[in-house]
């Protein structure tokens, strides 16, 4: 079975209520139609008068950002989130990113996705404006869900990767949460028992550098943090998922040679060998998946299809179900 069709079918378990700002696009309206259809969640679009050639759908809610009633509805979550008065929040819900990201707050929704017509900085920013932080809180990072085409690596050619698109350098204590985040995202998102490799241009001190000392680093934290977790470093690439080199580079290791999970040093490379594999290889990335957000929201990339707009509705669906809903 494809990555594909498991997130699809994992989200008809509990179809969420899914917001998508981004009505006016067609690929977007398309994919709602589509989600509504396969019943991977329940779609409410973004669509004001004269917007959509008049798209009207099954199972597909429209909501005016232009109604009266719909902005008062944000001003009032900014303004009480921002401590402003209402009039001057009134503005900020020009902004339909904006408006969303209250409405979602306000529990119009349950879960988001947004980016098929905006930068992943614009989506996420005024989401984390309105987030509300607290001692304990996970730090927002990101995955994406890869489908080799070679199904001898990670779990029947599945596999995580992290951090791709949110953290450009992250400390040792970040990559560790990175580490643990991307974990329970292969468990509870994809089913998979997590292998997860710290990645460095060197294996078990074959080389020395700062970036290598921070990976090592990394580990430890990660250790202490997540006492279960199945997870080594640091690892070059093909220690982490050749065995017979994982034999000779790291032997005893647990994950050496059947890594599923794939932490990188930092943004560079990470993002750089999810593009090499999905334009290189073959393979398929779902994603980003931005995980340490409650309620759910996920990005888009603007060069998105719709089917990739389905499977990060099914994605947004499944993490809904996973997680409480805040009532504050």
């Amino acid at each position: 079975m494809d990555i594909s069709t498991t997130l699809r079918q994992k989200a008809t378990l509990s179809p969420a209520r899914l917001l998508l700002p981004e009505g006016s696009d067609s690929r977007v309206r398309e994919a709602a139609v589509k989600a509504s259809e396969l019943g991977v969640c329940h779609p409410i679009i973004m669509l004001a008068a004269g917007e959509g050639d008049g798209f009207r759908a099954d199972g597909v809610e429209i909501v005016d950002p232009c109604s009266a009633e719909i902005i008062n509805r944000g001003a009032s979550v900014w303004s009480g989130r921002k401590n402003i008065q209402i009039l001057a929040a009134l503005p900020l819900m020009d902004n339909r990113l904006s408006l969303a990201a209250a409405l979602l707050n306000d529990n119009f929704a349950e879960s988001m996705v947004a980016g098929a017509a905006h930068a992943t900085a614009d989506v996420l920013r005024p989401v984390l404006e309105l987030r509300k932080l607290y001692p304990g809180i996970s730090p927002v990072v990101s995955c994406f869900l890869m489908e080799l085409p070679d199904k001898s690596f990670g779990e029947n050619g599945i596999m995580v990767f992290a951090d791709c698109g949110m953290n450009p350098d992250p400390s040792d204590g970040m990559l560790a949460q990175i580490a643990g985040s991307a974990a329970k995202a292969a468990r509870d998102i994809l089913g998979l028992e997590p292998r997860v490799a710290l990645l460095s241009f060197s294996s078990k001190g074959s080389a020395e550098h700062p970036s290598v000392l921070k990976v090592r680093r990394a580990l430890e934290i990660a250790r202490q943090k997540f006492p279960d977790l199945v997870i080594d470093g640091e690892l070059q690439a093909d220690a982490a998922l050749i065995p017979w080199i994982g034999e000779k580079k790291a032997p005893g290791s647990p994950v050496a040679g059947r890594a599923n999970v794939l932490v990188f040093p930092d943004l560079n490379s990470g993002n750089i060998a999810y593009k090499l594999v999905e334009r290189l290889a073959g393979g398929k990335a779902v994603g980003p998946v931005v995980l340490g957000l409650n309620p759910p929201v996920n990005d888009l990339s603007r060069g998105c299809s719709v089917e990739d707009i389905v499977d990060m509705c099914a994605v947004a669906s499944i993490q809904a179900g996973l997680a409480p809903r805040s009532t504050t």
